[in-house]
């Protein structure tokens, strides 16, 4: 899921704060503080391969087509069904709220579609609250941790090549131990989508430095 997508007047006066104190930074830099996140977030993405297993996989939804998931989204599900089918013990957490009034949550419909492949239904987790992926991992972790499993843990966070980058920066950012795992097989990443992630990543990093600088509570509480 993407910030993007829930719109600038959801999340709030700090959020639209950063995000023009992280636009005003790329112009001042003639955009080289954006290129250089860009440039290390292609490289990282393309040499990355999954990382080993864990008790936990987390798989971050996506925006669902006539109320299924869509070709990358399912990519994600298989990703995370492979891994699930090589480690017994592991259970999968599901993330990602309802993106159309009319349609199912994409945590229910990847639910449904791993149930209908063969997955037993206690091995299926779901967190269907969340609007984009920072929400996504603080609602996994609090999910997480209401079950009695350690968040710092080491699991396995299955997404989108392009979107693992950002991802990963704020899995880490509130202390899950994740190890990264593409959906994809194939190396392949799109310079234009990852100039996006990039654009959001820039954001999640100027906003998580400003709030540590200034020891905004607030803002560190919904960030990390």
């Amino acid at each position: 899921m993407g910030m993007v997508r829930v719109g600038l007047e959801r999340i709030g006066p700090d959020g639209l704060a950063t995000f023009a104190l992280s636009n005003l930074i790329i112009l001042a830099t003639g955009g080289l503080s954006w290129l250089a996140l860009w440039l290390y977030s292609v490289h990282w993405s393309r040499r990355l391969r999954c990382q080993g297993s864990g008790a936990c996989i987390l798989v971050l939804g996506q925006q669902l087509e006539s109320g299924r998931p869509g070709r990358g989204y399912r990519l994600r599900l298989l990703r995370a069904l492979r891994l699930a089918r090589r480690e017994p013990g592991a259970h999968v957490l599901i993330l990602g709220g309802k993106t159309s009034p009319d349609a199912p949550s994409e945590a229910a419909a990847g639910a449904e579609f791993l149930r209908r492949r063969g997955l037993p239904v206690e091995r299926i987790l779901t967190e269907d609250a969340s609007r984009h992926t920072l929400e996504n991992l603080r609602n996994a972790r609090d999910l997480l941790e209401a079950r009695a499993r350690p968040s710092a843990a080491p699991m396995v966070l299955v997404s989108s090549r392009f979107h693992l980058a950002r991802a990963v920066a704020m899995a880490r950012g509130m202390g899950l131990a994740v190890r990264p795992c593409p959906a994809e097989i194939g190396s392949r990443v799109s310079a234009a989508r990852m100039a996006r992630e990039c654009w959001m990543l820039h954001w999640y990093h100027t906003g998580r430095t400003l709030a540590r600088l200034i020891r905004h509570g607030g803002m560190l509480e919904r960030i990390t």
